[in-house]
């Protein structure tokens, strides 16, 4: 199903979990995710899903070897922004703002720069909640992921705590999760030219059953 964003090449992945958060990863631009149950819960509503923080990382290139250079901290007017789109969304919807964490940033660090090499949105089935995103601007970054996460708001009903007309909703869900309260967050540059942007949430939001707000 092409959305309404396509002309701007994103592409978006989040994680659904069990009680044991196990993965199941689905694209923002495509179909819904397999809906995950935990072992108390129907298969109705939004499943469980965690992500936790999120760090930028700049300049990240896969070298001819295959290696992959160090990933530096996201710069600190980037973390800025990105906090200033994710926490306006949040206090929309009455929720207490996301704390950057270094701690969390660092684990989406460790996967971006695993993930430079094929810049596939694959997940990395670490124990937080995880947004993936990519896109073909250079200068794509972590504010801008965060916007082609709230984007699906339209497709989350919150009476029936489901994501509507057979489109992704899981990635705003986990944006506006009441129950995640740090986050980390990183970008790298995939050897195809493209930005691979991770954010990480902690506690992992998306548990089904489970209303975000």
């Amino acid at each position: 199903m092409v959305r309404r964003d396509r002309a701007r090449t994103m592409a978006a992945a989040t994680a659904a979990a069990t009680l044991a958060l196990a993965p199941g990863a689905a694209q923002a631009v495509g179909p819904r995710p397999t809906v995950m149950e935990t072992v108390n819960t129907t298969a109705t509503g939004v499943t469980g899903v965690g992500v936790t923080g999120v760090t930028g990382v700049t300049g990240v290139e896969a070298t001819a070897a295959g290696s992959v250079a160090a990933l530096p901290v996201a710069p600190k007017p980037e973390v800025r922004s990105f906090l200033t789109v994710v926490n306006k969304a949040r206090a929309g919807v009455g929720v207490p703002p996301l704390v950057w964490d270094e701690s969390v940033a660092a684990q989406a660090r460790s996967w971006a720069r695993v993930r430079v090499a094929d810049c596939t949105l694959v997940h990395s089935n670490s124990r937080y909640g995880e947004n993936l995103a990519k896109g073909s601007n250079p200068r794509y970054s972590l504010a801008d992921a965060a916007r082609l996460w709230l984007d699906e708001k339209s497709d989350y009903d919150r009476p029936s705590n489901s994501c509507v007309n057979d489109r992704e909703c899981l990635h705003y869900t986990q944006l506006v999760w009441r129950g995640s309260t740090r986050v980390g967050a990183a970008k790298a540059r995939c050897g195809n030219g493209w930005t691979y942007v991770v954010a990480n949430f902690d506690p992992p939001g998306n548990w089904v059953g489970r209303r975000p707000y």
